[in-house]
């Protein structure tokens, strides 16, 4: 029966199934795979077969009857079919691909076959040469019904220009105690952080570093994509110095002092520089900064208008200052009668840098650092409370109570004894959550405009047309219109202030890098969280609702 119903044409490169009835009905049916042995033994497994058309054929005369002889026809069942290769390319012409459908029977693929392929594709641009041999190589061993697709070019995105920026000469106070000397192995000395950052008139302060072009990109069609060029910056003078007589884009110190870094120049501030405060010195008041090479001893009271920086310690003195305040070791204080009676106190309009602090007030309207440990002490912060060095090796918060009007970051909150240590971060939450309410509340009054009007509007129609004033319609739907579009304006506000507070929620929590201990409470605007349990790593973030501790 198979030898009825299937031949080979005579070219040898397709495969022919007569639908016709079985001469035999009391036979078995015939089954698929009888017609894929045929095919095989007739030497040409390799071809193309349309397996559908062989399940419909069989049915047809699987089922056919003596009378169905208007059936008998020709199908092409399988064919010869070269290997096919075609390109394709993403929608924004930055990768293009080549797939090769491997030969059922027919003709391999040539090697100016693919690169016909890329032309006609139009892909002239980062194509990958090695691995268009490795894909050419790799068709050659694709068995009758596999194929390849690989990517075979890529575009480049152009790289924009560097903005200009400044290079600075010289480091500030605050960056040497955040980064200890580095010791020749490798190692870091806590314990040696250099001498005082002083400038001498005329020396080099910072540079100018002009802006880039940028390198433009491309597709692989070939297209150019454009760049854009960095930003040019004006240096900004500001008091103690100047531009070079030799470059204008270099800025030099134009009396000798301590410099304050800007993101846009560089400052000299007239410091006033001291072996150390003693009784001997008396108390300093000075209009300018003042830097103190050894010690601040007991008692004693430093005022200056700019920044403070001490070399040594600060042992339960007084230290108030118009800019920042960096302190090269730590602050000793002690207890009076009670935690609210301590005996060191640091206030900065500012910033607040030290190595360690222990019962010491300190007050900052800039973030307040401290890089070893902080024991027993009240800070309050306009900013950020950051309880760790730069490495994130040490940095312990433990007893005393601590407000940022920011985030809170520490790397050990608390202590394994329990002591009673408060926290309390984003104190600014309920006002920021108070104009989202009045948000909230405009809405609901818009709305209520909105639905008097529709009401008024309703009942106008319902009228006559005769009685219908056209001013008062117009006036309608013009005061409609104006409350739809300061709805969708309230709406928008909302949606944008809900997207905000998410940012701010994780931007002002309670982070800590390593262990928080038991006696730990946590306050976050008005929500508290008392911690009872040792944690590891973990966030405490509110909601606006209420504090939840995420570990991380």
């Amino acid at each position: 029966m198979l030898q009825e119903i299937l031949r080979l044409s005579n070219d040898g490169r397709r495969v022919y199934m007569s639908v016709m009835p079985r001469a035999d009905k009391s036979a078995s049916p015939i089954e698929k795979v009888q017609i894929h042995q045929w095919i095989i033994k007739t030497g040409v497994g390799d071809f193309f077969r349309f397996e559908d058309m062989i399940d419909d054929v069989l049915i047809r005369i699987n089922e056919a009857s003596d009378h169905d002889n208007a059936l008998i026809d020709d199908v092409i069942i399988a064919e010869v079919r070269d290997a096919k290769i075609c390109a394709s390319v993403d929608s924004d012409k930055m990768t293009a691909f080549l797939r090769i459908d491997a030969a059922c029977g027919g003709l391999p693929i040539k090697g100016t076959d693919l690169l016909e392929a890329l032309k006609k594709s139009q892909i002239i641009r980062g194509v990958k040469k090695q691995t268009l041999q490795k894909l050419y190589t790799a068709s050659a061993r694709l068995k009758p019904g596999e194929f390849l697709e690989v990517p075979i070019a890529n575009g480049k995105l152009p790289v924009p220009g560097d903005d200009s920026k400044l290079l600075y000469y010289v480091q500030d106070s605050k960056s040497r105690v955040l980064r200890p000397r580095e010791r020749s192995d490798g190692t870091v000395d806590m314990r040696d952080l250099g001498t005082i950052s002083t400038v001498y008139e005329g020396q080099p302060l910072a540079k100018l570093v002009p802006p880039t072009a940028g390198i433009d990109g491309f597709n692989v069609a070939g297209d150019v994509l454009p760049t854009s060029p960095g930003k040019y910056m004006t240096i900004r003078i500001f008091d103690g110095s100047k531009y070079s007589e030799d470059d204008p884009n270099i800025l030099v110190a134009a009396i000798s002092g301590m410099p304050i870094l800007h993101p846009d120049g560089v400052e000299v501030d007239n410091a006033l520089c001291m072996k150390s405060v003693t009784v001997a010195t008396g108390h300093v008041n000075f209009q300018g900064s003042v830097i103190i090479n050894g010690d601040v001893q007991s008692g004693m009271k430093v005022q200056a208008s700019g920044s403070i920086t001490v070399g040594g310690v600060v042992e339960s003195g007084t230290l108030e200052a118009g800019g920042d305040i960096v302190i090269y070791n730590g602050i000793l204080g002690r207890q009076e009668q009670s935690l609210s009676e301590i005996s060191a106190s640091i206030t900065a309009k500012g910033s607040v840098v030290a190595k360690f602090a222990q019962y010491a007030r300190i007050i900052a309207d800039g973030d307040i650092t401290i890089t070893q440990h902080a024991m027993h002490c009240q800070t309050n912060t306009k900013s950020n409370l950051i309880i760790y060095d730069k490495a994130k090796r040490n940095g312990t918060l433990s007893g005393g109570e601590h407000v940022a009007a920011g985030g809170i970051r520490v790397l050990t909150l608390g202590s394994p004894s329990g002591i009673l240590t408060s926290v309390s971060a984003f104190t600014e939450l309920n006002d920021v959550l108070s104009e989202g309410l009045q948000f909230q509340k405009e809405l609901g009054i818009e709305q209520e405009k909105l639905s008097k009007l529709k009401d008024a509007e309703l009942k106008l129609l319902q009228q006559p047309e005769s009685k219908r004033s056209e001013e008062l319609i117009e006036r309608l739907a013009w005061t409609k219109t104006h409350h739809f579009e300061r709805i969708a304006e309230i709406k928008f506000q909302i949606e944008a202030r809900f997207s905000q507070m998410n940012t701010l929620y994780r931007k002002h929590s309670i982070h800590v890098y390593k262990s928080c201990y038991a006696g730990v409470f946590c306050q976050i605007g008005e929500q508290s969280l008392k911690v009872k349990n040792e944690h590891g790593p973990c966030n405490f973030i509110t909601n606006g609702k209420m504090i939840n501790l995420e570990p991380l």
